[in-house]
């Protein structure tokens, strides 16, 4: 019951940082080391949107409140919001023009597109734990978690063989979007 309670007074505080369009918006300045460019406060983050996305889909799972069902559709639909819109959902057109149509949510926004591996993956699994709750509750007949959470898998297994230098793993597509050295 303790640890219950503690999970519902973050959550409830989760729910105070959530703005009016369902963003996560971090309130510090940070220096993105690909472009040396100091990101403001209020940047976003899809790894953020997904990762309160998980909050959201356990916390309504536990209580049948309404207010975190709410939260994680706006969540939902501020993640999927196309960059220039001032979302973080990208396409993997910065690697190649034939690659416009897979979609991609970025961990840090940058202009060309970075694919960061780790937040595009935590973002797929906030999405896949909102469908999945979708699954047992029904409450969202458009089906927009499942759509994107699929559309991003096929990102994913297109994309991946990208991350793959001899064996290790790259941290992000730097190193083939910026022409530098790959973050290993």
């Amino acid at each position: 019951k303790e640890s219950r309670n503690l999970f519902i007074s973050a959550v409830d505080k989760l729910l105070e940082m959530q703005d009016e369009v369902g963003a996560f918006r971090y309130d510090f300045e940070w220096e993105y080391y690909l472009t040396k460019e100091t990101y403001k406060p209020g940047w976003v983050s899809g790894m953020a949107q997904g990762l309160a996305l998980s909050v959201f889909a356990r916390a309504y799972n536990l209580t049948k409140d309404g207010r975190y069902l709410a939260a994680g559709n706006k969540t939902v639909d501020f993640l999927v919001t196309p960059i220039e819109d001032g979302g973080t959902m990208s396409n993997l057109k910065d690697l190649d023009p034939s690659l416009t149509d897979y979609i991609f949510f970025e961990e840090y926004i940058s202009k060309p597109h970075n694919y960061t591996l780790n937040g595009f993956m935590f973002t797929l699994l906030g999405l896949y734990d909102w469908k999945a709750l979708n699954d047992k509750y029904k409450f969202d007949k458009e089906k927009v978690a499942e759509e994107y959470f699929e559309s991003g898998v096929e990102s994913l297994a297109k994309v991946l063989p990208y991350y793959d230098i001899d064996g290790f793993s790259a941290y992000d597509l730097g190193h083939l979007t910026f022409d530098v050295r790959p973050h290993i």
